[in-house]
């Protein structure tokens, strides 16, 4: 992707209105690890064009963002010409989608010869293209376990032999004592896999949740809260503790959701630059330094032998009834968290 050198032009002077998704040619967003140079990588290919391109890449300052507004677009013409995501729930509203996705007015301009191992991943009808996944294993701290055997699917993490051993994302303000915010995909997948019976009775594993990107510097120390995290691979993978830790990708295939792409069938053509370098071997190289897995077919595997992937499908987050589970598997982590607090609070409440 050339010199890591930071470039600003191509997404416009500091006068322009980002908190609005209208009018751009390119609206990206990516998870966190990888913003900053999967940016200066889109520069690249735009300073390369003749035609100037309008392109928005928040780096997340906070506040209402172009995305947080993606879900008010009524209009074709006011959405932008191409979107690269992470996120798999508001990026089109219900509207929207039925009357321009599904219309055909955008493609995922998949390439061919996508490796089997990633076919659940791709959308069937086209619309959305993957360019890569991000897997979600477990991080396990033997030490932490005693002499627990080290669980190798997700359906042991529901056995209470694991009591007070499962850990996964979340975080809450100094002082608070319910989280804020905790990973919904999770708690969906879990549902999905194994019922609300099974997502109850892995929560009643659970002795509190801690942010992704701490578990890796909390595992295998004398300060870790549990013996099993929940994690990214991509963090998972810089543990430095591995005398004391161990990556399991699970029987069932790692929780992994899709780094994706959509672009305006119209303006395909002329968005084809953009179109290929998110779906290319120069980024797909990135990517998998990074352990998030790049479909592109020209890139070499780099996954575990005999590993897969659990995603839950295109079809099934385009379904009414997503919304429903959603709320099911929030309502019952909602409800567990009040075990979450010292028993005297407990006893308060």
């Amino acid at each position: 992707m050339g010199a890591l050198t930071l470039v600003t032009q191509p997404f416009g002077a500091a006068a322009v209105q980002r908190g609005a998704p209208r009018g751009w040619d390119l609206l990206g967003n990516v998870p966190v690890p990888l913003r900053q140079r999967v940016r200066d990588g889109v520069a690249e290919v735009v300073e390369a064009q003749d035609a100037p391109l309008r392109c928005c890449f928040p780096m997340g300052q906070g506040g209402h963002g172009p995305f947080e507004r993606l879900r008010y677009v009524r209009a074709l013409v006011d959405y932008p010409d191409m979107l690269v995501s992470a996120e798999h729930g508001n990026a089109f509203n219900r509207r929207f989608h039925q009357r321009h996705m599904a219309a055909g007015d955008f493609s995922g301009a998949q390439p061919d010869g996508v490796a089997s191992v990633f076919a659940e991943l791709v959308d069937p009808k086209g619309w959305i293209g993957v360019f890569a996944a991000a897997p979600y294993v477990l991080l396990v701290d033997r030490r932490r376990l005693g002499g627990l055997p080290v669980p190798r699917r997700w359906a042991d993490l529901l056995d209470p032999l694991y009591r007070g051993q499962v850990v996964f994302g979340g975080w809450r303000r100094e002082g608070q004592q319910r989280y804020g915010q905790y990973s919904k995909f999770f708690l969906l997948s879990i549902l999905r896999l194994f019922g609300a019976d099974g997502l109850a009775r892995l929560l009643a594993n659970v002795p509190g949740l801690l942010h992704s990107a701490q578990m890796p510097r909390m595992a295998g120390t004398d300060s870790s809260p549990g013996g099993i995290y929940v994690l990214p691979w991509s963090l998972a993978d810089i543990c430095p503790r591995r005398s004391e830790t161990e990556v399991v990708w699970p029987e069932e295939g790692a929780l992994a959701y899709p780094l994706w792409l959509t672009v305006k069938s119209a303006e395909r053509q002329r968005l084809a630059p953009l179109v290929g370098h998110f779906h290319g071997g120069e980024l797909a190289d990135y990517l998998n330094d990074n352990r998030y897995p790049a479909l592109c077919p020209q890139a070499a595997s780099i996954l575990p032998d005999g590993a897969g992937f659990h995603w839950l499908g295109w079809d099934y987050l385009r379904h009414r009834a997503t919304a429903r589970d959603i709320q099911a598997a929030c309502g019952l982590f909602e409800d567990r968290q009040r075990d979450f607090l010292p028993a005297e609070l407990r006893r308060c409440g």
